[in-house]
């Protein structure tokens, strides 16, 4: 099983040891609200997910983020939540500014707007990894799962050209590990398909990122969990077929090293953090967010929020240890956002 380098124990590692001296190695950024290439059936963002907000970060503010954090020791950039980042008027900009810092970015896109050779060789030149949306290679079943219930059909087919694109452009070829994953998400929908959707990682040096349902936004509101979860011997079969694709180990999504090191930034500029225990990302419980609200980039400097953060989240350890001890209880069958509940709670227990 090839590893996705952004979430490899060489990054990981280098993460924690350089927040112990101080640095800051990992922002979490949430690029624009905008996504209209895709209306998810289970997106955990709704309903803020959709159109761009009024108050989302200017160019301005966004350069001022990047370069405060770039003086605190900023090495990588992780964007994986709410809308897609190929529709922010910013992106661009901010990939030519993280380029020539020599800081990488991993960033999750459904694709649909990788539309050209152009474009997939603009984002490899410029070392960008990439999460693409992959759940099945059945079109008609993965347009369902991207909306086709709004009368919009071909998402699929789009999705599958940006693949093609972006292994055109070079992804997928570092003998290091790979720049390039799938997204891959089993549901009552997906299910038959992803046996294949992981033959074709292993052919193509792809990492298969399988990470569960989360109970959140739109698998909520529109109480889809009992149609769209899995029954127990689905399940087994498949943890069957990832543990045969990580072996000699047993499938586990990695750590994602933003989840526990540096901090958390969202489209307005608020400073998040999981309201428990302190951590960067809102979604690992795969329940609806409970967050914490830190302070703002446009009131604040970032070295200012990021003693906060580690503040806030060593004193919530102590604090909250009893119910942060429940999490040790919490290991998925696949992984969550980030990881698994119980090995990051572990391994931020070690490095605060």
């Amino acid at each position: 099983m090839v590893h996705y380098i952004p979430w490899g124990e060489d990054v990981l590692n280098r993460c924690i040891s350089r927040q112990r001296e101080g640095k800051l190695p990992a922002l979490d950024l949430e690029l624009t609200a905008q996504c209209t290439g895709a209306c998810c059936i289970y997106c955990d963002s709704k309903p803020t997910v959709g159109k761009a907000h009024c108050d989302e970060l200017t160019w301005e503010l966004l350069h001022s983020l990047l370069t405060q954090c770039k003086e605190q020791g900023l090495e990588w950039v992780y964007t994986c939540g709410l809308g897609e980042p190929l529709e922010d008027g910013n992106f661009w900009r901010m990939v030519e500014f993280l380029k020539a810092n020599n800081i990488r970015l991993s960033m999750f896109s459904n694709g649909i707007f990788i539309k050209d050779l152009a474009t997939a060789k603009r984002l490899k030149e410029a070392g960008v990894c990439i999460i693409l949306k992959m759940d099945t290679f059945d079109e008609d079943k993965f347009d369902i799962i991207l909306g086709a219930k709004d009368g919009v059909k071909g998402r699929a087919k789009k999705i599958y050209a940006a693949r093609d694109l972006l292994l055109e452009a070079g992804y997928a070829r570092d003998k290091k590990g790979s720049d390039l994953a799938f997204s891959i998400v089993p549901t009552s929908l997906a299910i038959d398909g992803i046996p294949e959707v992981i033959d074709f990682c292993e052919k193509n040096r792809i990492f298969a990122s399988i990470g569960e349902l989360e109970q959140a936004g739109e698998v909520m509101k529109g109480n889809t969990l009992l149609e769209l979860g899995l029954q127990s011997g689905q399940i087994d079969q498949l943890k069957m077929r990832a543990n045969a694709y990580a072996s000699p180990l047993c499938y586990m999504r990695p750590i994602c090293p933003s989840i526990l090191t540096g901090f958390h930034i969202d489209h307005i500029g608020q400073c998040l953090v999981d309201r428990i225990t302190g951590l960067n990302c809102k979604w690992f419980l795969l329940t609806e967010p409970d967050v914490k609200i830190i302070g703002n980039i446009r009131t604040e400097s970032v070295k200012r929020l990021y003693d906060k953060v580690i503040a806030y989240r060593s004193k919530s350890f102590v604090d909250n240890k009893a119910v942060i001890d429940g999490y040790l209880n919490i290991s998925y069958v696949f992984g969550g956002c980030g990881g698994n509940p119980k090995n990051i709670v572990e391994l931020t227990r070690k490095s605060l």
